[in-house]
């Protein structure tokens, strides 16, 4: 069964102390490699594909806060 964005946007906020940390030199994303294990990757270049299954690339910590924004309530 697919997640739904909100299910997506969770499961990046679980992860947002290290993602804002590495949005704060480069433009970065979280990942899920074949032994199902998520990291986060920075210095993410635009337009490349990807081994491993990307879970959201963003640009900046602004980028990020306005994808909760949209997929994310308060109670989130």
């Amino acid at each position: 069964m697919s997640e739904s964005m909100r299910d997506v946007a969770r499961l990046i906020k679980t992860f947002d102390g290290e993602l804002r940390k590495a949005l704060l030199t480069s433009r970065s994303g979280l990942f899920r490699n074949g032994r199902d294990e998520l990291y986060i990757r920075s210095n993410v270049p635009l337009g490349q594909t990807y081994t491993d299954e990307v879970i959201g690339i963003f640009a900046d910590p602004s980028d990020l806060d306005f994808y909760y924004k949209i997929y994310l309530t308060e109670e989130d």
